[in-house]
């Protein structure tokens, strides 16, 4: 059954703070200056980002509800209701909705209940690392965090290593800004000299860093200034 013609916008925010707007376009702005309901990560990011573009209406008078990674399915079945009576913003906490985000979850539902989804302009951490590392473009795969556990993580890297070598594939992966140097030891130590390493982090943002080299040359090399800082490993095997 098609319901009336509502919206869900995914509407992708500032992977990083500045306090211009380099990354987001004047139309997805004006988009987003006429929503006034909205479904969000974290409430407290969700409005800062409002008023940093001006929003024009108070955040007294706009509607907020979560969801994040917890949401229990039921409250996520509730939101549809909101489409039925206005067009709802869906808002990542950083990047784009729906992509390594729980938001996915609610555009599924959304599909299924016959609302259009309509996805805005704005900035991807992943895509702008694959775009930046000179890896293959063509065939790539984002697996989001790799095992904590040091033994399953390094099984991991080698089963990626493995893959990319039987493909071709760029494979892509992140870890919690805490621990990038250990996982960057990781990679330094147990892939392959020739294997292609790309470190993408602080994207978008002043001291932003996208290097890529062999992994024999990052062993010769200090480290890179990555721990507590946002970052993606892009890895390409041969």
């Amino acid at each position: 059954m098609t319901h009336k013609k509502q919206i869900l916008w995914l509407i992708p925010t500032p992977i990083g703070k500045r306090k211009e707007n380099r990354v987001l376009p004047e139309y997805t702005l004006n988009i987003v200056k006429n929503l006034n309901c909205f479904i969000v990560e974290k409430p407290q990011t969700a409005i800062s980002f409002l008023k940093w573009i001006n929003h024009p209406t108070p955040e007294y008078k706009m509607t907020l509800r979560v969801l994040n990674k917890k949401t229990p399915d039921q409250e996520i079945f509730s939101f549809i209701k909101l489409l039925k009576e206005q067009d709802v913003g869906l808002m990542s906490e950083a990047g784009a909705p729906g992509v390594a985000d729980p938001g996915s979850r609610l555009i599924n539902l959304a599909h299924e209940h016959g609302y259009q989804v309509a996805p805005l302009i704005g900035p991807s951490s992943i895509l702008l690392a694959l775009m930046g590392s000179g890896l293959n473009g063509q065939n790539f795969a984002f697996h989001g965090y790799l095992p904590i556990q040091e033994n399953k993580r390094n099984s991991a890297v080698k089963a990626l290593e493995n893959h990319s070598v039987q493909t071709g594939q760029t494979q892509i992966f992140m870890e919690a800004p805490h621990r990038n140097l250990s996982l960057f030891d990781n990679l330094v130590n147990h892939l392959r000299p020739g294997t292609k390493l790309c470190i993408a982090c602080n994207l978008t943002q002043p001291d932003e860093l996208i290097l890529t080299k062999r992994v024999d040359s990052w062993r010769k090399e200090e480290k890179p200034d990555i721990q507590k800082k946002p970052a993606l490993f892009l890895i390409l095997a041969s």
